[in-house]
């Protein structure tokens, strides 16, 4: 499945740099490698033979175009990525969206984009080991959605290989890991606060009422004009008035997404909800 071997064949840059055009993806931000492998498991199941053939069914069929970053997005990821956000996610925004609440001490979040499930059970872990012994009458309910259906099934097997663990800090790693059979699997209390399922964040009906909403690493680094715009209006429109946003410590919101966020002082990758109009 090589683009090599004529002047007019298409190579697989080319095609990403014209194939993200129709989806206002930033194509530089891909992974070459994982990209193209997925981009030719895709072109195989088509009967397609290079990506020129590919490029001309995104022209021709929407339907097929929609799913393109999906297919090419990086479905892997590991525990605490960026382990100082989630000291700060356990030392400053999580205590305060508890004290700012007047309803039932319930936190309420939605992990978007959730890959392996490394994200969401992070979260679970902070809350068990930061949160819940110094707020014994709260609880968290945490939902994790992907697209991709091969994402949400490791993330029900909750196995993982030694990469994925590498951030994970020793005491957390002894207390909520079993190694089993070359892979560590994950105890249940951390499973047990999570609730998968598949959702596209931008076509699928949204969870609302959202005390806290990760997307790191997804709309942010991949999205571009409208479709950025559309991603981050579903973001603001899943969080209360008050939610947080997290975010990949190196990504910004900024041109129209930061009508919507302010940053929040000295937290790299979170943002408060802006109290906007919107249609």
């Amino acid at each position: 499945m090589s683009a090599e071997g004529g002047d007019e064949a298409v190579t697989f840059d080319r095609f990403l740099q014209e194939a993200a055009l129709l989806e206002e993806l930033v194509w530089r931000k891909y992974r070459r490698r994982s990209a193209r492998h997925r981009v030719e498991l895709r072109m195989k199941e088509l009967g397609l033979d290079g990506f020129d053939a590919y490029l001309d069914l995104l022209r021709s069929d929407p339907e097929e175009t929609s799913g393109l970053a999906d297919l090419m997005r990086v479905t892997v990821s590991r525990f605490f990525r960026e382990r100082e956000q989630w000291s700060t996610l356990a030392d400053k925004v999580i205590p305060a969206l508890l004290a700012a609440k007047t309803d039932a001490d319930v936190l309420r979040a939605w992990s978007a984009g959730c890959c392996g499930g490394e994200e969401p059970y992070t979260l679970a872990m902070v809350w068990l080991e930061s949160i819940a012994p110094f707020h014994p009458g709260s609880a968290i309910e945490i939902i994790a959605s992907d697209i991709d259906e091969a994402s949400l099934e490791r993330a029900g097997a909750a196995r993982y290989y030694s990469s994925s663990l590498r951030e994970v800090p020793p005491d957390a790693r002894a207390r909520f890991f079993i190694r089993e059979k070359g892979l560590w699997s994950l105890a249940g209390e951390v499973k047990g606060l999570v609730r998968l399922e598949r959702r596209n964040v931008m076509s699928d009906p949204l969870p609302f009422g959202m005390d806290l909403v990760l997307c790191r690493y997804l709309a942010f680094t991949y999205y571009r004009g409208e479709r950025l715009l559309a991603a981050t209006l579903r973001l603001w429109q899943a969080l209360r008035p008050g939610g947080v946003l997290m975010v990949g410590k190196k990504e910004r919101l900024a041109g129209p997404s930061s009508a919507f966020f302010e940053p929040w002082p000295g937290c790299d990758g979170f943002y408060r909800r802006k109290e906007v109009q919107s249609n």
